[in-house]
């Protein structure tokens, strides 16, 4: 089964978007591919349009029979945090872009929703998601949580 992960990280007013695929082979998974979307957009609405293409134009290439993207968690505190904006937004536009890719399994909840997915403690899935991967350690986690 091969599972598609999604984050976005806020870099400095210009979200960045990692992907990867995991594949399980011989009960074991496997990073398959992995690669991250930029824009030099500065506007938080035209930032989540134009990286929903980037994925939109990179999706009929792959293939994957579950999706997730890990969004980012409730703050503790209330604010009004430009790059949690910016987050939000790009979440939101990259979840519309995964329900158009046709009868896929797709889920966006933050790293502990994903880990109650699977049954697992966020610790575990962390710890598997950093033996895959370096750049792309959050997708790889969101990718892992819909591993059978």
């Amino acid at each position: 089964m091969r599972t598609l992960g999604v984050s976005v990280e806020p870099s400095g007013g210009h979200p960045k978007v990692h992907v990867a695929v995991v594949e399980l082979r011989a009960s074991e998974p496997e990073l398959v591919d992995g690669f991250t979307l930029k824009t030099a957009e500065t506007e938080p609405s035209t930032q989540a349009v134009n990286l929903a293409r980037l994925l939109q134009g990179r999706l009929p290439g792959m293939t994957f029979e579950a999706a997730a993207i890990k969004t980012a968690g409730a703050s503790p505190v209330p604010r009004r945090n430009r790059a949690l904006f910016q987050r939000a937004h790009a979440e939101g536009a990259l979840l519309f872009v995964l329900h158009e890719v046709g009868s896929v399994r797709v889920e966006a909840k933050d790293a502990q929703g994903l880990a109650s997915l699977t049954g697992k403690k966020k610790a575990d899935l962390e710890s598997a998601a950093k033996v895959l991967s370096t750049p792309y350690r959050d997708a790889v986690y969101a990718a892992l949580a819909l591993l059978p």
